[in-house]
């Protein structure tokens, strides 16, 4: 498994105006094809009046998922430019939306592709990228005198600290990239072996880039 890849840091919003035509990009971080589905449909219901909503997205580590649509544009000059866009960007888990008001002048099959590159291409960079890395989650007990030394070395380390529970020891959800059977030795290192340590499962985090 690719253990990490790019997505777009945010959702984000652009327009341009081609010749009369008003193109609206839209870029959404998405989780599945059902996420991708309910923007589409909300950005349907919003702008009724839109002579076109063409989209495409893409979902899975190597871009396993690529979906497009012209949604009424001639065959190949809307959500394939946009699909290109996408893939040429390296993002993935992402959905843009190119809505298009018509302004009254035909712009061809060449200044379509693009104006519709153009509105993807500018959403996505409006939005950022951030990367993704496969990251071990997992979960961490220890009584109330070691808790602050356990805190302390999480923060120092970078082990994103996911939740805590005070109850009758302090439970802690954390993240880390470090291969969970080193993390958990230190982690009893550091508590002299008063903990619990479990692995609980592998998810993608966002790491914040170290200066």
């Amino acid at each position: 498994m690719t253990k990490n890849f790019f997505t777009i840091a945010k959702q984000d919003e652009i327009e341009i105006i081609i010749n009369r035509s008003r193109f609206i990009g839209r870029a959404f971080p998405i989780l599945d094809e059902e996420d991708a589905l309910l923007h589409i449909e909300e950005i349907n219901e919003k702008y009724p009046d839109a002579t076109h909503h063409c989209y495409a997205y893409v979902l899975g580590r190597g871009s396993t998922v690529q979906r497009f649509d012209d949604d009424g544009e001639p065959g190949g000059t809307a959500g394939m430019p946009i699909l290109q866009v996408i893939l040429q960007q390296g993002v993935e888990d992402v959905l843009v939306v190119v809505t298009r008001y018509f302004g009254g002048i035909k712009l061809g099959a060449g200044g379509l592709v693009r104006a519709y590159s153009k509105s993807a291409a500018e959403v996505i960079q409006k939005s950022g990228k951030k990367e993704m890395a496969l990251s071990n989650r997992g979960s961490i007990s220890v009584d109330y005198g070691l808790w602050g030394t356990l805190e302390y070395f999480l923060r120092q380390n970078g082990i994103a600290i996911l939740d805590i529970d005070y109850q009758e020891n302090v439970s802690v959800k954390v993240m880390t990239q470090m291969e969970w059977d080193n993390f958990s030795n230190m982690i009893t290192e550091v508590t002299n072996g008063k903990c619990e340590c479990k692995f609980l499962d592998q998810v993608y985090h966002s790491w914040p880039k170290s200066e």
